[in-house]
């Protein structure tokens, strides 16, 4: 496990990144989740954004795409790969991969 993914890009900078490409606030963000039924706070897309907190749930992930993909290049299985590459420690990654 690490702060960076395997051979991939970090979760919270891609998301960032996403964020960006939108040109949308952390606040039209939001509401735009909060419009597809997930709602979260601000502070916290504001911390999964910075790296500060972990990749947030499948279902957070789910609703971040249908947001930003139809206006960035980011889409779920991107944000999913990122996330799994961040938090499933390498050993369980060499045993899957002996399997």
């Amino acid at each position: 496990m690490g702060s960076q993914g395997r051979g991939g890009v970090r979760y919270s900078n891609l998301l960032s990144n996403a964020i960006t490409e939108s040109g949308w606030t952390y606040a039209q963000i939001i509401q735009k989740c909060t419009s597809n039924g997930r709602a979260f706070s601000k502070s916290y897309l504001c911390k999964i954004a910075a790296g500060f907190l972990p990749p947030p749930s499948d279902e957070i992930n789910k609703v971040l795409a249908e947001v930003l993909s139809p206006v960035t290049k980011v889409t779920y299985m991107d944000l999913a790969v990122a996330k799994y590459e961040e938090i499933i420690p390498n050993e369980v990654i060499e045993h899957l991969a002996a399997r």
